[in-house]
């Protein structure tokens, strides 16, 4: 293609000579051809599939009413995954049964410095706003790329998530999972006029020996010239790693395209559009049905208003043989074909849920089913083990993105130092990722069963209070104190004991007793 020849990506335009000459090779083709084919997807995602009208015809125009359940469904799927938040934790290991106090609390001590600045920059970035937004688009363009960013000007860091129409990348030959080279564009100023149009450019890759990542940054025009030069091409502090990462949907194995969920949805919505597009036309022509008139003559039939109450004067045809008498009737459609029309798009919207794994708890469908947490987790299992499956993908991106924030703030102390005062340990630390679904959960049962397990002695009253109440083990610690404290007074107060304490002092009295005898 030649280099006036532009791309549209999300709307904006991007030269196409910018993101060719970032790739070599036939997979760089390949990538290249398959930006058409995801920006079909993202098409029927923002405006619903294309069907072909039952009712088109010279004199009709059939109605052209698109039902976006693809995007219903992505969304559904995208909220149910991530909606709730994810739990992330930062700890620093230590040996469990060391009587060392010291290192425990040294360790302690590191982990809530990790996780403050962590918790910080997630707080700041809007990271899970974004998290929500990015699964979307890796559901309708098969892969989502992330970057961390350290800004040493403004002494800043942030994490982005880029959907497929704004990246490129190449992956080590040895080792697919490992990316070598990242590209990323994106239209910053659009204009008519290509001269005038802003395209930002960023660009991480690998090289020598020792891997260093080398970065630059650049603005171009519409038609892929130089405006002005960010940064650049010059190191990074980062070795035999990139700050960014990709994130593929499904696929199978060795599989770096990844699979959009509208490629599997988008031939049911187009029928399932077409056949109640024509349903809605056939209910058009019943509401405005074909009157006929034979034998009536023409002149009084011009014109006639079927306004309410109106009053039609006609004639029977004078050039009708003798004794013909002129009629007058309407053609009405029937509408027998309603239940077989509802079973059709019922089958075709259950195939669409079922394609997804979610399940339909529309009000006709549960018909009051559900009266407990654990029925509604039950109706929910198989989106639960659909995202427990999407998560085998997003959780070790997740830990990536925690990894270089960390690493990152060693390397960038300046940019870190927004978000905490004390210096990062150099401690090895671990990093656990936790996901959540937004499903009630039985408390008052599940409390009533760790109750009876504290009274059986199964399980501490520490335990429960940090479950149930969200204390810590110091907070904890001082309301057993308190507890404690308070019974003893009472006792000494009215003189109270228990039966552990009755029984140990009459077991004493008989011995005394039988000593004394």
């Amino acid at each position: 293609m030649s280099n006036d020849v532009t791309w549209v990506v999300n709307g904006p335009k991007v030269p196409w000579s910018l993101i060719s000459a970032e790739l070599e090779g036939l997979y760089g083709t390949r990538l290249l051809t398959e930006f058409k084919e995801i920006i079909g997807y993202y098409n029927v995602y923002e405006h619903g599939a294309e069907f072909v009208s039952e009712s088109a015809k010279a004199d009709f125009v059939g109605s052209d009413l698109r039902f976006r359940e693809s995007r219903k469904l992505i969304n559904k799927e995208a909220r149910f995954l991530f909606s709730k938040h994810p739990d992330i934790w930062v700890n620093v290991p230590y040996d469990k049964e060391t009587d060392d106090e010291a290192e425990k609390a040294r360790a302690k001590e590191e982990s809530t410095i990790l996780q403050a600045y962590v918790d910080r920059i997630i707080e700041t970035t809007n990271f899970f706003s974004k998290l929500v937004k990015a699964a979307k688009d890796c559901f309708i363009g098969k892969r989502v790329a992330y970057f961390v960013n350290f800004d040493e000007v403004r002494k800043r860091i942030m994490i982005d998530f880029i959907p497929s129409l704004e990246f490129v990348f190449e992956t080590d030959e040895n080792d697919l999972n490992r990316i070598t080279k990242i590209v990323t564009f994106y239209t910053i100023k659009d204009s008519s006029n290509k001269t005038e149009q802003l395209i930002y450019k960023k660009k991480y890759w690998l090289e020598g020996e020792d891997e260093t990542c080398w970065i630059s940054e650049a603005i171009y025009n519409g038609v892929g010239d130089v405006v002005e030069t960010v940064t650049p091409d010059r190191p990074t502090k980062f070795k035999g790693v990139i700050p960014a990462g990709v994130i593929v949907n499904d696929g199978l194995t060795g599989d770096l395209d990844g699979v959009s969920e509208i490629e599997e949805l988008e031939h049911s919505e187009s029928w399932f559009s077409r056949i109640s597009n024509g349903d809605i036309d056939s209910e058009r022509a019943g509401m405005n049905p074909i009157r006929w008139a034979r034998d009536i003559n023409p002149a009084t039939t011009k014109n006639l208003s079927i306004a309410p109450g109106a009053f039609w004067d006609l004639a029977s045809d004078p050039n009708a043989p003798d004794g013909v008498v002129g009629e007058l009737g309407m053609m009405e459609t029937s509408l027998n074909y309603t239940n077989a029309v509802n079973s059709t798009l019922n089958r075709i919207r259950a195939s669409m849920y079922e394609a997804l794994s979610i399940p339909d708890v529309s009000p006709e469908a549960l018909k009051g089913v559900v009266s407990s947490g654990k029925t509604l987790k039950a109706i929910y299992w198989d989106l639960i083990v659909r995202c427990d499956e999407k998560m085998l993908a997003w959780r070790p991106a997740l830990e990536n993105i925690v990894s270089l924030v960390v690493e990152g703030g060693k390397l960038y102390p300046e940019s870190a130092g927004r978000y905490t005062e004390q210096p990062l340990p150099d401690s090895p630390y671990e990093i656990e990722v936790e996901n959540q679904y937004p499903l009630p959960d039985d408390e008052a049962d599940e409390k009533q069963v760790d109750l009876a397990e504290v009274n059986a002695q199964t399980m501490s009253k520490m335990a429960y209070m940090k479950k149930w109440r969200g204390l810590t083990d110091v907070e904890a610690m001082q309301e057993l104190k308190q507890i404690a404290m308070e019974r003893e007074m009472l006792e000494d107060t009215f003189g109270y004991q228990n039966p552990a304490q009755q029984q140990q002092e009459q077991e004493q009295q008989e011995e005394e007793d039988f000593d004394n005898v």
